[in-house]
């Protein structure tokens, strides 16, 4: 993704020079909204912060390999912030324009380098409003500079900023209508991107200091997410979820808050919303048995894969990594890992 460039709170940091955890909490003090870019010689990121909470975040290699979001990306950057060779920008935005740019950081491309010389951006709006498309625009003009990006939900336009050589870039989604249609007069290169989950508001915070039950929301949040993508790929897009509601279903008596009518706990597009006041330790329960009663309704419908078995082992362990000592201390490992065995 394009990201825009806020007010200059910060500029040309060294990380030789700056304790960034002690920086982080500086900044949650003062409830600031905004970003952290990250520039390394071999990895580049972004800091996602919303009143004081790292809500997201953004990890790659040079030429966009190795792309990481989440708590895997918020891990690699604090990590490699204590190198000598780094280089930290920060930019203050409105808690709002943060929330959209972290809500749509799980995304899949969709067109990629569409000219208006052959497709108008004003039916291509028109048709995303019809298939009630997640996702944005990337907009190039056509010396492949960046001049802007267009946020969608449900299809409809949320909120765009434009790009600034000179200040920060300007968001307004009242700008729109002349945004489209000037790309449609002076010409224009655009990528279509289908985000994955929700995309006007922020994953779950990372676990920066945080109460047990945002970690473990966060946690059983990628586990889902993860096991989601397995599933799907060697069987049919919507087994998982097909079955999860099943199980929602199944489990409410025993876990009321995962009754699909009480409306307090929703699992939808690799994202979990939760309302719900259990305590952690019923809460990471009722996780736990709703996703083995759900891969045993998936096992049903796919052969019996050992590699596969082994693949979704891999996967949780690897989501519990960054969250050891609420693990340890909650014990939830070893329920998890004992699904597969």
């Amino acid at each position: 993704m394009i990201f825009p460039k806020g007010k200059v709170r910060h500029r040309d940091l060294l990380t030789s020079f700056t304790d960034l955890p002690a920086l982080l909490s500086n900044l949650k003090s003062e409830g600031f909204s905004g970003t952290i870019e990250m520039e390394f010689p071999e990895i580049s990121g972004i800091l996602l912060i919303d009143t004081g909470e790292v809500i997201n975040a953004e990890a790659k290699g040079k030429g966009d390999s190795n792309r990481m979001t989440g708590s895997e990306a918020i891990q690699s950057l604090l990590s490699l912030s204590k190198q000598k060779d780094g280089l930290l920008n920060i930019y203050q935005f409105l808690p709002e324009q943060v929330a959209t740019i972290a809500g749509n950081l799980q995304y899949e491309i969709l067109y990629k380098e569409l000219s208006t010389d052959f497709t108008r951006l004003d039916r291509l709006l028109l048709k995303l409003r019809e298939e009630k498309h997640h996702g944005f625009i990337e907009v190039f003009n056509k010396n492949h500079e960046a001049t802007g990006v267009l946020f969608l939900q449900e299809g409809e336009p949320i909120e765009m900023f434009t790009t600034s050589e000179s200040g920060p870039s300007v968001f307004g989604r009242k700008s729109i209508p002349t945004f489209v249609e000037n790309a449609g007069k002076d010409g224009a290169i655009f990528n279509v991107y289908r985000t994955q989950g929700k995309t006007s508001q922020a994953e779950e915070p990372a676990p920066i200091k945080e109460d047990d039950l945002k970690i473990l929301l966060l946690i059983f949040q990628e586990v889902f997410s993860k096991v989601e993508n397995l599933v799907d790929g060697i069987s049919q897009k919507g087994m998982f979820l097909s079955a999860l509601k099943k199980t929602l279903l199944e489990k409410a008596n025993e876990y009321p808050f995962l009754d699909p009518f009480s409306g307090e706990f929703e699992y939808r597009g690799g994202k979990i919303q939760y309302k719900g006041e259990e305590k952690e330790e019923d809460f990471s329960k009722g996780m736990i048995e709703c996703l083995r009663s759900t891969l045993y309704q998936v096992a049903q419908e796919i052969p019996k894969n050992k590699i596969f078995s082994s693949q979704l082992k891999g996967e949780i362990v690897a989501s519990l990594k960054p969250h050891q000592e609420t693990v340890k201390r909650l014990e939830i490992e070893a329920a998890l890992t004992s699904i597969f065995k």
